[in-house]
């Protein structure tokens, strides 16, 4: 199918109890130096004033489109917003999130300019609650092939990404059934189905607050397993050094927040559960080595 000149681009933003942060990610993406994008914003059964603000922007500006549902979850919502999507090309962004007003312009002049790759993905920053700078984020593979990587890590965030609808209409929905790590399945399955673009450049904002799921370690350890055991089903040393990855990653999250030294810190008891788990979910003192340096000197 031939691309115009100027292609209708979709932004996909899921939205449940958000009111705080969605204007700005509302605004970042009606800011986008290319004008012919739609912000398809997906309630998902909000009880906060999510919908006042959506009907202010959707009354401002036609390029905002609203999608009511009950409450079925992120990954229902995200699927509900590429089904109202018009666009060729998708970009997904939390509600809580930011792209920079550069970002689709750059990524689709690139994906333009390679036709033979379907995702292009770029760099990030993170942020505190006020959108204030906290660290450069540069996505950098040195060591692994992208698709071995994706067995130790969820490579970029979702708002990180352009990417040609075609790929989406191959690899299908997110999986309804993941309540956490949904993206990581996703791409996972993106991967396999399609090409894979690297675009240099700090071109989304990713946010830190307190409500964010991550930090329900028990949650995030079930869907993960989840999506391993779906996605590596006849690879168990993968299907283990993924899960592996993630304890080794919430072990270090441990880490931040103790209050003692670091040493010090190792001899607690849940740090010591911790990492001894970790160790009996690999099974191999060589993977848990190769773990600890991957999240020491990267992929």
């Amino acid at each position: 199918m031939n691309t115009p000149a100027h292609p209708l681009v979709s932004v996909i933003i899921p939205a449940y109890n958000s009111a705080q942060y969605l204007p700005e990610a509302i605004e970042s993406v009606l800011g986008q130096t290319y004008p012919h994008v739609e912000a398809v914003i997906v309630n998902d059964g909000s009880t906060d004033q999510s919908e006042q603000v959506l009907q202010e922007y959707q009354a401002r500006d036609p390029r905002v489109k609203v999608v009511y549902q009950n409450n079925q979850g992120l990954p229902s919502a995200r699927n509900t917003g590429i089904q109202a999507s018009s666009g060729q090309f998708l970009c997904y962004l939390d509600a809580d999130d930011v792209i920079q007003p550069e970002k689709i312009q750059r990524q689709l002049e690139y994906l333009l300019a390679h036709p033979e790759i379907d995702l292009v993905y770029s760099d990030y920053t993170r942020a505190d609650p006020n959108l204030q700078f906290l660290t450069e984020e540069l996505i950098q593979i040195r060591r692994f092939s992208l698709r071995e990587a994706y067995v130790y890590t969820n490579v970029f965030p979702v708002m990180s990404a352009l990417m040609r609808r075609t790929l989406a209409d191959r690899v299908g929905g997110f999986d309804p059934a993941l309540r956490a790590a949904e993206d990581w399945d996703y791409w996972v399955r993106c991967e396999r189905a399609g090409t894979f673009g690297y675009l240099p450049g700090l071109f989304s904002v990713y946010r830190i607050h307190g409500t964010q799921m991550h930090k329900d370690y028990e949650l995030m350890l079930k869907y993960c397993r989840m999506a391993a055991a779906k996605n590596f089903a006849d690879d168990p040393r993968s299907y283990r050094r993924m899960v592996g990855s993630v304890l080794w990653w919430q072990f270090g999250l441990k880490m931040q927040q103790q209050d003692r030294k670091r040493f010090e810190a190792l001899f607690t008891p849940e740090l010591l559960r911790s990492a001894l788990r970790m160790v009996w979910e690999v099974r191999s003192l060589k993977d848990v080595l190769l773990i600890r340096s991957i999240f020491r000197h990267g992929l």
